[in-house]
């Protein structure tokens, strides 16, 4: 069995780095009890398995890890604690609302659900995000300009390095959402649905042709999304919430 967690990032924690984060996360589990299983060899770890990593100063709604769990311990839909709170049996909410009490401010768990292991991994099972992003001291009307040519064309220019090498690369493919939703007090407001294969995109990737010259705002991931049957799915909604509309359909 296994527990698969959403959790949001945002704030000044979006300055922790992926693996800060595995190691807050993997504290938290424990102060809480939860009978995680961990890796064998002389210095063992919980094994967690998250979605795709955020790069650092970017902000999230959308964060995903799965977190093996001794199934013994789960009792008729319940988790039975074992540690400091050895004995404890906890619904899946009440371990939600528990596990956000243990971490630090910044950090959300809007779900979690216990589910039968197996499966494709989450790195390997989302296909793409949805990103929203200000671009510090744009002009909109220049932005909404750059973003009705881009998608008219057939060809994106970015540039990335990679190995010390800066590689130009057509990224239009990856590119399945862009528009503007407004302004900020940084700038205006970018929202786009970027591809995560063959690799991911960024939205850094997209201020230079967007607004040359301008700097990223503040980043945040909205949505990552599996591909099933032509349709796309979140791998777990927000408690209390309805299903994600998919603005591309």
């Amino acid at each position: 069995m296994r527990l698969r967690i959403r959790f949001s990032k945002i704030g000044k924690v979006r300055f922790v780095g992926h693996r800060d984060v595995a190691r807050i996360i993997e504290r938290s589990l424990r102060r809480c009890g939860v009978p995680v299983t961990y890796s064998e060899g002389f210095s063992p770890r919980v094994r967690l398995s998250f979605g795709l990593a955020l790069p650092t100063c970017y902000e999230s709604e959308a964060e995903f890890l799965d977190v093996p769990v001794d199934p013994e311990y789960i009792v008729d839909g319940n988790i039975t604690c074992t540690g400091w709170k050895q004995g404890e049996s906890l619904s899946p909410e009440q371990l939600r609302a528990t596990l956000n009490q243990a971490l630090p401010a910044g950090f959300d768990v809007t779900a979690l659900a216990i589910e039968p292991k197996g499966g494709p991994s989450l790195q390997e099972s989302v296909t793409s995000c949805t990103w929203r992003f200000d671009i510090r001291g744009a002009n909109a009307g220049c932005v909404e300009e750059a973003i009705d040519a881009a998608l008219k064309s057939a060809t994106i220019e970015a540039e990335r390095t990679k190995k010390k090498e800066v590689l130009i690369e057509n990224i239009r493919d990856g590119v399945h959402e862009l528009r503007i939703d407004g302004t900020s007090d940084i700038g205006p407001i970018v929202v786009a649905a970027l591809s995560a294969k063959p690799r991911v995109i960024r939205p850094s990737e997209l201020v230079g042709l967007l607004a040359p010259g301008s700097e990223l705002g503040i980043a945040r991931r909205t949505h990552q999304w599996i591909e099933r049957d032509g349709e796309r799915h979140e791998p777990l909604l927000p408690t209390n919430s309805q299903k994600t509309k998919d603005l591309t359909q």
